[in-house]
């Protein structure tokens, strides 16, 4: 399976929170969808709808109601929902899906040191396609992560406007996760 590049064009990210906006989502000038919300009646309908406007989803498997949290409900995810990839925190899901062939993304939540640390420690043994950091506002930190990781970073909470996009884009992050539909169609040229 050849794997689809995270971001190409528009580093903005639509951090679809309510089902109801994913129409919203897909009609947006992003390229990418992250699907926090859902249950399994749902995210078949989201991914439907990204592939009918030619946009990449990835589903936050932690959020996902009714899909367990191991190796088989990420086989289903993969065989029957057919997303291009999730984000987790958990590292048996990265590893799940990669056997699977989905893109990966790993969640770390950089709350203090022991949490940087140990974050650099598992992208380096679970080796996902990107990582996630949060909070997304922190350009010291991107910048240092980006300089010990091998993998596409990708910001996300607490951005709030177009300069704050830039910022963290400026730091090293090869996308902004944002939550705001407002914020989705903002100009892709930062």
């Amino acid at each position: 399976m050849e794997k689809k590049v995270l971001v190409k064009n528009n580093p903005i990210i639509a951090a679809v929170r309510d089902v109801s906006l994913i129409e919203r989502a897909v009609l947006s000038p992003v390229e990418t969808i992250f699907l926090m919300t859902g249950d399994i009646f749902s995210i078949e309908h989201c991914v439907e709808e990204s592939r009918k406007y030619h946009k990449s989803i990835f589903l936050h498997v932690d959020l996902i109601k009714g899909i367990a949290n191991d190796r088989e409900g990420i086989k289903y995810l993969s065989k029957k929902v057919k997303p291009d990839g999730i984000v987790s925190t958990k590292n048996q899901l990265i590893q799940a899906a990669k056997k699977e062939g989905l893109l990966t993304i790993q969640h770390l939540f950089m709350l203090d040191t022991q949490a940087y640390e140990n974050g650099i420690r598992n992208v380096s043994n679970v080796q996902p396609d990107a990582i996630e950091i949060m909070p997304g506002l922190m350009p010291r930190v991107i910048r240092e992560i980006y300089e010990k990781i091998d993998c596409p970073i990708i910001t996300a909470g607490l951005i709030k406007n177009p300069n704050e996009i830039k910022e963290v884009l400026e730091a090293g992050a090869h996308g902004v996760a944002i939550g705001e539909p407002d914020l989705w169609s903002l100009d892709s040229k930062f």
